[in-house]
């Protein structure tokens, strides 16, 4: 149960939008979990005003806004903070000491991306805060050797906001691959599998012709996001990142040890088993939850499913359906707030 407290706010970012793509979709979900749980949004005026009388407006507000939240009031950020006016409201808001930022940290850029400097930045950002919202286990490790005492809940899986899909799924060697796969480096390598009877389903947005795909892949298109889980076909979801089937290396496979993608919450709505790297968090959530499988390699699949039987198969798919409706019911995160909130309830009273 919420906490009852009523000066609770947001930095609204995301609601306001338009056109969002899949990759965006977790932020605006937040959003609306934040509003449902009593959170009010603190929306910049004239965003895409570019007059001195817009940025006087946005400066205006930045500053009545630091100097108006009363004291024991709770701030939520979905952090990275982008716009320039917002990391100066998170700063200076850090430094009120009144006011409990919570930081949701929905991505680590430096982390993704190899840079150390931006990294380092990001971990003196988060040194000015002592609440957390985390993916899992190795993100809270993670943060709490950034931020020695701080305090950390987890949501495991994000929550996405839509209609899960109930239909029956049968074991295949249909592999279903759904983000941004221009990025997906690795997908160039399926060819090497062509001797398999593995078959994968690419989903998400890509400038080129279908023709430059692997033969043992088949490109099924764009989808409004709320849409996508129930045009997922195939037999298991995989979550992988990186330049190479072999293992889930580079920088963004090496970020997959510290979070939980997106897109296994989509396949999780779609009823699909998981396929993820053992080196990622997820393999810790697709475990506990029983929900699929981790491979060091691609290569390891074909002789994996060929061993699932469909009664083995049929388990997989119902240990979806529980966290299914909770991520569609805004669940992981809201229940993540309740406990954050219940945290600083104890300390500040």
């Amino acid at each position: 149960m919420t906490t009852n407290r009523p000066h609770k706010y947001f930095l609204q970012e995301h609601l306001h939008r338009q056109g969002v793509v899949h990759g965006g979709v977790g932020n605006i979900d937040a959003e609306k979990i934040l509003m449902r749980k009593g959170f009010q949004p603190v929306l910049f005026p004239c965003l895409d005003g570019f007059s001195i009388l817009a940025k006087l407006r946005r400066t205006w507000f930045l500053f009545k806004t630091v100097f108006s939240l009363p004291a024991g009031a709770l701030f939520v950020i979905q952090f990275p903070v982008y716009p320039r006016l917002h990391q100066s409201l998170v700063r200076l808001l850090a430094r009120r000491k009144q006011v409990n930022v919570i930081c949701f940290i929905a991505d680590i850029d430096g982390l993704k991306t190899a840079d150390a400097q931006l990294l380092e930045r990001e971990k003196t950002t988060y040194r000015s805060f002592q609440y957390f919202i985390v993916h899992n286990e190795a993100m809270e490790q993670w943060i709490r050797q950034v931020v020695p005492g701080c305090r950390v809940t987890q949501i495991g899986f994000f929550d996405f906001l839509t209609t899960p899909v109930v239909q029956e799924r049968r074991p295949s060697a249909d592999i279903v691959f759904a983000g941004n796969l221009a990025k997906s480096r690795f997908l160039w390598q399926l060819e090497q599998l062509q001797a398999s009877p593995l078959r994968f389903l690419l989903y998400g947005p890509y400038e080129a012709t279908a023709d430059r795909w692997p033969a043992n892949t088949r490109y099924e298109g764009v989808y409004e996001p709320y849409r996508l889980p129930a045009q997922l076909a195939g037999s298991y979801g995989l979550v992988w990142d990186g330049d190479s089937i072999e293992q889930a290396g580079g920088p963004l496979g090496d970020y997959m040890a510290y979070i939980s993608h997106h897109k296994l919450s989509l396949y999780l709505l779609a009823g699909l088993p998981i396929i993820t790297a053992r080196k990622a968090a997820s393999a810790a959530l697709v475990a506990q939850y029983g929900i699929g499988y981790a491979v060091d390699s691609l290569q390891e699949i074909t002789a994996l499913i060929a061993g699932i039987d469909d009664s083995t198969y049929q388990q997989l798919v119902a240990n979806t359906r529980t966290l299914a409706q909770q991520i569609s019911q805004g669940k992981r995160l809201g229940d993540a707030l309740d406990r954050i909130e219940a945290m600083i309830a104890a300390e500040t009273t």
